[in-house]
């Protein structure tokens, strides 16, 4: 654990937090509060036997940040009022996640038998934007941020200052909106939101921290990243070529990704919605299924 300010720790999750973990923030006020399950089984074990964790905070209900909720099931647990029923049924999870319903079947068989994650309860308390989270010496504002996803959720310590930016996470990759309730604009309106706030410090699910003199740089490469994402698919139209084609191609993972058919899910959505854009700009349009520059 990395002390980031007084009674908050950043926790990292295993393989460099990538996929599917993620970072956890443990802190300890009047009750010892977890923001995210993604660190895995066994360190939430680990920091249940020193501290025991009062309350359990879900940030949104992706996978890598739900996946060992279970391990403190008997705790307090509190998610987002914009989490749907579905989180507490894998297979309706997979359906809101992935569009077609042989995928959709997929992911929850990756969820259940790969991943292990267990459908969720019903939460103790749900929070919604500009709520404040009261744990004594720690102060949580809950903060909306969507586009990443509709439920997706930022913390502000107001003591301290710290924005915990969860996945507004200014990674290399960019950007992320790789299921159907994934929107362009929506995000990009999010991360310029974040960037207005007052902070000290920004905490994210899958880097390092990020020092407040280098946030407005990192907010700056993170909105462009948008852009270099469009322009990646508006080159492929300039060929003139269908969506199998550009997904093959992968201009998002390169063909990075070890599961090749949930690269393959993510990577058509996030195709898909640079498309819709492109051609409400009009500068594409599509004929016999094919799609190209105007």
């Amino acid at each position: 654990m990395s002390p980031v300010a007084e009674g908050i720790w950043l926790v990292k999750g295993p393989g460099k937090s990538r996929f599917p973990h993620c970072n956890g923030f443990l802190m300890v006020g009047d009750r010892t509060v977890l923001i995210d399950a993604g660190i895995g089984a066994k360190r939430i074990g680990e920091i249940d036997h020193q501290k025991r964790i009062d309350t359990l905070i879900i940030s949104h209900s992706h996978p890598d940040h739900i996946l060992a909720w279970h391990v403190l099931a008997d705790r307090q647990l509190y998610l987002p009022a914009q989490t749907p029923a579905s989180v507490s049924d894998l297979r309706l999870l997979g359906r809101r996640f992935v569009a077609d319903r042989q995928g959709a079947k997929y992911w929850t068989w990756v969820a259940e038998s790969r991943l292990g994650i267990h459908p969720m309860r019903q939460p103790d308390l749900r929070f919604d934007n500009g709520e404040r989270l009261d744990f004594g010496s720690i102060q949580l504002q809950a903060i909306h941020a969507p586009g990443h996803l509709d439920d997706h959720y930022c913390f502000l310590e107001v003591a301290s200052g710290i924005l915990f930016s969860i996945d507004i996470d200014f990674t290399g990759f960019g950007p992320w909106y790789g299921n159907p309730e994934g929107d362009i604009l929506r995000f990009r309106e999010s991360v310029s939101m974040l960037r207005n706030l007052p902070f000290n410090q920004i905490c994210t699910s899958h880097k390092s921290p990020i020092a407040a003199t280098d946030a407005d740089d990192a907010f700056g490469r993170y909105l462009n990243a948008f852009g270099r994402q469009m322009t990646a698919v508006f080159d492929l139209c300039r060929q003139g070529m269908e969506l199998k084609t550009m997904v093959q191609i992968s201009p998002f993972y390169r063909n990075r990704m070890p599961d090749v058919r949930l690269q393959q899910i993510f990577e058509t959505q996030m195709i898909r919605k640079n498309l819709a854009l492109l051609l409400r700009e009009g500068r594409i349009v599509e004929e016999n299924g094919k799609f190209r520059a105007t």
